[in-house]
């Protein structure tokens, strides 16, 4: 895939930034650094950095999609409250195998080679859970 100024300034937002951004969020970055560029340019690069595996795609709870530059195995967990993305780190490899293996007795895929990508869990994060609301 041939990167162009544009893709890879989005790129690098979305690597740079650990909030799990919206195309909207990424276009007013982008714009800072690059007032010419346009909104459909933005939506059509993510598109393209997630469909070749650049970046993730999470369709969150809320239907809006957010874009994680991070990699590696993990799973998310959108707030019901604020509607926070949270990533969800596994403790240890251990852990993440004994997951995969409940996954695989519970859901009958034993013979099934299972990668999770983009499990979404809803839940109250931390703050909302110590705000009484």
């Amino acid at each position: 895939m041939k990167y162009s100024r544009q893709r890879r300034l989005i790129l690098d937002i979305v690597k740079s930034n650990p909030v799990h951004p919206t195309a909207e969020w990424v276009y007013q970055q982008a714009r800072e650094e690059m007032p010419s560029i346009g909104i459909a340019t933005v939506y059509r690069n993510l598109n393209a950095l997630s469909n070749i595996g650049e970046i993730e795609r999470i369709s969150g709870a809320d239907g809006i999609d957010r874009f994680d530059g991070n990699a590696a195995e993990h799973y998310h967990m959108q707030c019901c409250k604020c509607g926070k993305l949270i990533d969800l780190k596994a403790k240890d490899a251990a852990a993440l195998e004994e997951l995969r293996k409940v996954i695989n007795t519970t859901f009958d895929v034993a013979g099934e080679d299972i990668t999770v990508t983009t499990t979404l869990l809803r839940g109250v994060c931390d703050k909302c859970a110590d705000t009484k609301n």
